[in-house]
This record gives structure tokens, sequence and C-alpha cells, in this order.
């Protein structure tokens, strides 16, 4: 059969690659090693995890210059490796090499060895980066070139081939399933490079992993940050591809999108670097670009969190294949081109950082010399009653290496109490203070309003954090160790068990009470327990002893243990009476209904928003539920579930039946939960009756009279909502804002919608403050335009309910407050909401 010159080309490129290999210095059969492993040239079909990791195994365990470092598991338990390359001699000593490189944050580390680390392919069906990671581990395992042995005599290299090994095989195996075997085809609309839903660029969740370095919702981000303070690198190369009709593209970035944070030596460095992979690509022809699209703000991703950690951090963007050839605007892009091209960087970054050794460990000496003293000052921190909140940022600090501190005696300031169960003390002056101060900053001015991804990302908004701040505290109110829960036995006189909604592991309780057949009850009103001083608020929830499938001492030894093992606090009563408020056989205590929730995936939804209301129901919440997409809804049976859930998303494709069988399943008693794009669907089919306020309502909020061409981007970026922190200001007695401790919510806005005001009373749980704006960068049209509009209401419709939410309450698994918002519309409605 004849081929296309297209595809001799890309069969030709193959062979290049993989005869490079056996040019260097290395015996023919060594090698050789990685094709015969595989079976076949690399590139030739997409590789798969499992075939990374055997043969970094095999290599290992054959070749004395390699050893490997394990970093945990992904969701679907593939094993995260990465190769540890330098010279036999280092390879001996790691131990003592790992020993230095633990005193990098004291500033007093002996540096004689440079750590470099290329990561690949955290963008699952950005293949062209683990092809080439595998390429270059078996050149520097194998080459005898001078330059390759003075740099590992010098530098131990890291290489991570696949860092989200659940997207890499799902594209694998899309990709291998659709491609051509007798002859390729580059057509765009070619299935093989049109993914299904989801596509190969999400973990397991359907997270974006290089948004995760900061928040940690993910084992392969853990075990990520955790091999980068173990080795402390002063390089990361971050490799990723981008549009097929694009060319190739390093740091620097944009420089007026640089965080202000970043040093200017660390942006000097860059630039010196970058001066490497130019040379490089020149020699090869391929056409480059740099200083353009992509900035260096958010510090969640992996090349720029290097940088608050003292590394110099580098992004690099290949144009994708997305299969083994496509057509584009540059005559084509082929996998193996693509290989070539990320595998000329990495070694030019390996060039470059070797021959930039000394300034690089100068550089990041200086960077944490002064980060210590005996300043006392530092972050307060509270979490309103809610211990859960408080151990997650208590673990997401240790992840990052932040000191922090425990209270062992209650500390009174500025009429907030903070008390041993709720609360931390992180001191300002610590090796990690530039990322303690990035991850809780909340700037509102910006030198450039155009951003790559969100311009803010507070941890005291994402946990709803009181924070009393350069606060001095006396050294014997803390301790180094969590408090203990104190065991309390619950007695055989108790009539009923309390739970406190505020607690963020009530919901999960709850969870695991219906799927017992327990029945739970949620107060709507305040009350105070006879012979107790405490008063429990709405939505605390009220365990009976009697009319349940269990006897008494059965049903108290089950919440015993579900208690223990989600550090949640009981409170037994022996009388149903109070001393004020309602009585807790009152009709406020509403029953609440065993839940079975349906949420809605597949094309037209939002692929991360759909993972993220799916990890808070699976292994946040432990809830049973069912994820149907929605080409398939249409001969669903609603009847079978209590709630409908819609992430953010065009649902155009789901017609009229569809809307008025929705409209039954809420009259007959069903919840819909519904935010951001899927608001607009449900105004058309008479399922919302707040009118939905998007992006062209508000338009005409900014003014374009007199402005030039030359303007364009610069409106189009004030006319952009990336990722804003902002005020809720909730209506607290309202269901939906059960346990949430405080007046205002703060919630990430990344998108121009709202609702309208509206005619029924008692609907709105939450309107936008007047003064919306927190943290980032929202234009001020839409901060006056936003001020007092509705953010949350709450509908009812014949039994049922429509909660429709102008904001994603869950953003990337880290907005736990927002979480308890869903989790009060998934469990406490319609029940709470009843007179």
């Amino acid at each position: 059969m004849p081929t296309t010159p297209r595809q001799t080309k890309s069969r030709t490129l193959l062979r290049r690659l993989c005869l490079s290999l056996c040019l260097l210095g290395s015996t023919p059969a060594i090698a050789a090693e990685l094709e015969q492993y595989l079976g076949y040239p690399l590139g030739e079909w997409h590789i798969r995890h499992d075939q990374i990791n055997g043969y970094l195994q095999q290599l290992a365990s054959s070749n004395p210059k390699v050893s490997l470092e394990q970093t945990g598991y992904s969701h679907e338990r593939r094993q995260q490796l990465t190769a540890v390359i330098t010279s036999e001699q280092n390879q001996q000593r790691l131990k003592e090499i790992l020993a230095a490189r633990l005193e990098v944050k004291s500033g007093n580390a002996k540096d004689d060895v440079l750590v470099v680390w290329l990561a690949y392919s955290i963008h699952g069906d950005e293949a062209s980066g683990a092809h080439a990671a595998m390429a270059l581990i078996e050149q520097l395992a194998t080459s005898q070139e001078p330059w390759i042995t003075d740099l590992l005599a010098n530098t131990v290299v890291l290489v991570t081939p696949s860092q989200n090994p659940d997207g890499l095989d799902r594209f694998a195996n899309w990709s291998n399933s659709y491609r051509g075997i007798g002859v390729a085809t580059s057509d765009n609309n070619h299935k093989e490079h049109n993914q299904n839903w989801p596509s190969g660029r999400f973990n397991h969740y359907l997270a974006d992993l290089n948004r995760d370095w900061l928040f940690l919702r993910h084992p392969e981000s853990r075990g990520r940050v955790a091999l980068l303070h173990k080795w402390q690198p002063h390089y990361v190369g971050d490799f990723h591809e981008m549009g097929h009709d694009e060319t190739y593209f390093f740091q620097p970035g944009v420089p007026s999108r640089t965080h202000p944070l970043t040093a200017k030596k660390n942006q000097e460095l860059t630039e010196k670097l970058a001066d490497f992979y130019r040379e490089a690509l020149d020699q090869k022809q391929q056409p480059y670009f740099s200083r353009q699209s992509f900035d260096d703000f958010f510090y969640g991703k992996g090349s720029t969190y290097p940088d608050i950690n003292g590394a110099v951090g580098v992004l690099f963007e290949q144009a994708s294949a997305r299969g083994q050839m496509q057509d584009s605007s540059h005559g084509g892009i082929s996998l193996a081109k693509a290989i070539d091209n990320q595998l000329t960087t990495s070694l030019a970054a390996l060039r470059g950082t070797h021959a930039l050794r000394q300034e690089l460990m100068a550089y990041q000496k200086a960077f944490y010399a002064d980060k210590q003293g005996s300043d006392d000052s530092g972050r307060l921190i509270n979490t309103q009653g809610d211990p859960q909140r408080r151990d997650a940022l208590a673990e997401v600090l240790t992840q990052h290496g932040i000191h922090f501190a425990y209270l062992q005696q209650t500390i009174k300031s500025d009429k907030q109490i903070y008390t041993p169960n709720d609360s931390l003390f992180i001191p300002n002056k610590q090796s990690q203070s530039l990322l303690l101060q990035a991850m809780f900053e909340r700037r509102t001015r910006f030198a450039d309003s155009t951003f790559y991804d969100v311009s803010a990302w507070d941890f005291g908004s994402a946990l709803n954090l009181t924070v009393t701040d350069d606060f001095a505290p006396d050294s014997e109110a803390l301790s180094q160790t969590k408090p203990a829960k104190q065991p309390k036995a619950l007695p055989e006189s108790t009539v009923a068990v309390l739970i406190d909604w505020r607690q963020g592991a009530a919901a999960k309780v709850l969870a695991a009470l219906h799927q017992q057949d327990i029945r739970v009850r949620v107060a709507t009103r305040a009350f105070t327990p006879r012979g107790g001083e405490r008063e429990f608020g709405p939505g605390t929830l009220m365990v009976a002893t009697g009319q349940q499938p269990l006897g008494r001492s059965e049903l108290l030894a089950l919440l015993t243990e579900l208690a223990d093992k989600s550090q949640l606090e009981l409170f037994p009563v022996s009388s149903f009476s109070a001393s004020s408020g309602i009585d807790l056989g009152s009709a406020n205590m509403a029953p609440l209904a065993r839940v079975k929730p349906l949420l809605i995936s597949g094309r037209g939804t939002d692929t991360t928003e759909v993972g993220e209301i799916w990890q808070l129901l699976d292994s946040g919440l432990n809830q049973p539920y069912t994820l149907a997409d929605m080409d398939n809804l249409e001969r669903f049976d609603l009847s079978g579930y209590t709630h409908v859930l819609f992430a953010d998303g065009n649902y155009s494709e789901l017609g009229e039946a569809f809307g008025r069988k929705l409209g039954e399943f809420v009259k007959a008693g069903g919840v819909v939960i519904a935010q951001k794009g899927a608001l607009s669907w449900l105004a058309k089919h008479d399922l919302l009756r707040t009118a939905v306020q998007d992006a062209s309502f508000y338009q005409k909020e900014f003014d374009t009279k007199a402005l030039k061409f030359a303007d364009r981007d610069a409106l189009k970026a004030r006319q952009t909502i990336g990722g804003a922190v902002v005020s809720w200001q909730l209506d607290n007695s309202h269901p939906l804002a059960y346990g949430i401790g405080t007046e205002q919510l703060p919630v990430m806005k990344d998108k121009v919608i709202a609702l309208a005001a509206s005619e029924d009373a008692f609907t709105v749980a939450a309107y936008y403050a007047q003064k919306p704006l927190l943290a980032g960068f929202l234009a001020d049209e839409y901060q006056q335009a936003l001020g007092l509009g509705n953010a949350l209401v709450a509908e009812t419709k014949g039994k049922g309910v429509v909660v429709a939410m102008a904001d994603n309450l869950l953003f990337r698994n880290i907005w736990l407050s927002g979480a308890k918002v869903y989790s009060n519309a998934l469990y406490l409605l319609p029940a709470a909401m009843e007179p």
C-alpha cells in the first residue's frame, strides 16, 4: 500500500529518533534496550503507564546509574515512579546527598551536586512528554558522551515520565484504538484526534492535576510535592503540549504576568537558560516563541510552584498531534516530531543547568538565607467549631513544609475565641514564609489584568477561616502535638444523640447512618437541651435511640464507631426536653430521607466541575450515587432518584421531553441542584423562575466607544472572570446556610453569571456583598453590577426544590466551606424548608 509523503516523514523521524539513541557512545545492545522492551520503535504506538514502569524497573535493576523513587499511587492504583539518574559514585552516596538536601530550607545546605527534576505529561493526553522522558532516561543511562559523564558526576537528574498515570492510559487506549495500522490519518476530524468524554487530560476524578500543586486534593499531587521537598531541586522542567496549530513555547512567559513574590533573579536565570533551548531548536529548524501567551503567576502549577520553593521552574509547550499525526497550519505535526522536540529541549535544559550550576546553587541558598528569625508573631486561625477543617489545613501545611502549632489552651483575641478544638497558629518567620504569604494573600491590584488561570487562591477564603494577623501568643499556649480527642462513652440513659452540623464530618456520618437505615432528624430552630448550657443551632442532627432498626446499645456502638473514624464529637442527651428553644420531639425536628443522587456527566458538561461533585460524593461523603451521561437521560426513570445534579455546562442537547420529566420529578418531591451554565437551561424549560443574568447581560456595563483596535486584548481581559474570590452575604436562617457559622461566605467566581431579583419570598439564600471582591482581579464594572445581586436561590415547586447556584461552591475540592452549602442542598432539602 503506498504511503503519503507525510507518513513517510513521520516514520523517518521515528527511525531517526531510535537511531540517535544508538549513536551517543553506548553499545547498540544497550541502546536498543527500550525498543526491545516495547517490541516496537518508541512512538509507533502510544505508550501505557505499565510499560513505562516496567522499563524503569528493568533498567534500574541492571544499570548502576539508575535508581527509582516511588511517590505513591494514583486513584486507580497505578504506581508512580521517578528515575533517579546520576553517576555510579553518586548512587552509592544518595543517603548522604539526601541528608544534605534536607538542610536546604535552613539556609545551611552544603551544595556539592545540582538537582534537576524533569517532569512530563501531567495532562495525560499530552503524551509526547512521556515518550521523550523514556528516550531521555535511556540516553542518560547508557551514553558515554563526555558532557553527559561530567553532568552525571555533578548532577542528580530526576525524571518523572508520567505525572498522570490514569489520564495517560485513558488517552493511550483511545489513540491506539483508533489509529490507522495500514495508513495513518492526519485529518483533524478523524476519531483518533477527538477523544470521547472525558479526555485523557484529567485524572480519575476528572481533575486538572496541573492546578493541584497548592491544594493537594489528589494522591498524584501529594506524591509529587513530597518528592520536591525531599530532593529540593534547583531546577524543575515541566513539559506539556498545546494546540496542534502552535509551534513550541518555553518560558519566560509574559513578563508583566509574573507573580510579584517571584524573585527577579529567578526570571533572570529563566532567561539565561532560555538561550540553551533557543540554540537547540534553531539547530533543528524548529520555530518557537517565548514571552507570550503563558504567564508565571498561579503557584498551583508545576512550573510556578518551584519558583516559590527556592527553585527555577520552566514551562515547555509542544504542539500536539493528539495521535500519530495531525494536519496543522505549519504543514502537519507528528508524534515522532513532538517527541524529538521534547527530547531536544530536555537535553538543552540539562546543558543549561550544568553550565549555570553555580548560579542556580547560589540562587537557592540566597532564597532561604534570610527566612529564619526570632519573630514570634504569626497568623492565629479559627474554623468556627469545625475540627475537620482545622485538620485539613494542618495536613496541607505539613505537606508544604510549613511550620505551625496547635493550641493547648483557649485564646481570646478581637472578641474571637480560639479553642484547641478548632484553631492553629502559623508563625510568620520560617523557611516557607514566602509560600505561606502566597497561600494567604488577598491581592486585588495587578500590573496586568490577563491571567492564564485564577488570579486568587486565598486559603483563608477557601476554608472560610477566621484569621488574626500578626498575633504573638504566649509559648505555653502552643503545642506541636494535636490535642487528643477525649473519648466519651455514650451512657445507656441516652435517649438521643446530637451532632453539631458545623463539623466537617457531619454529612459523611449522616450518609453512613442512612446506609444503615438509621432515622435521623434535623433541627430547623435553635435549642438548648435541658440540663446543659450549650445552644445547638439550626442544622443540628438528632438520632433518637428508640424506633430504630437497631437496639439502643447497638446504635450507640455504631455512632461511637463512626465518630471515632471521622473525629466527630457526639452529644448525648437523656431527655427530649429543652431548657430553651424547641423540644427534641418538636415538629421542627424534620425527618431526613435517604438520598440517591443522579449526577449528569458527558459531552456538554464541564469536565472538572463534574469531577468535583463526583469526588465530593464518592470519597468526601461515601455517598452512593449514579453518574450518567447526558445523552442517556431521555430514557431514565427519575423516580428512583432523590436529587438530580447539574454541573456547569451547555445542556442544549436535553430537549423538552426531559424538561417536562424533570419538572414532574421536582413536583413529586425531587431536588435539582444546578450551578452556573446549567441555570440557563433550567430557566428556558420553566424549571427556574428567577431570571439568569449571563455574560450578554453584563456587556453593557463596559464602555467601548473610545476604544481602538489595539485595545481588543485589554478589553477581553477585563471582561473575563478567570477566577476571583468574592463574598456571598448569607441568610443564616435559610437551610442552605446551616452550619456555616459566618454571615459571609467567600466563593470562587470564574464565570460571568448571576441571578436577578426574585419575585418569590423566602427563596434567596445568598446574595453578593455590596463590595463583593475579596481577592483577585474583577473588573470595576462587574464589582458594581454584581453588588447586592442574587447568588443562591432555592425555589419550591410542588413538593420539591430547585437550588440554583451562580458559582461553583466546590472549586477544585479545596473550597471546603462551600462544600457545606452543597451538603445542605443534598441532605437537608426539601425537609428543612417545609413549614
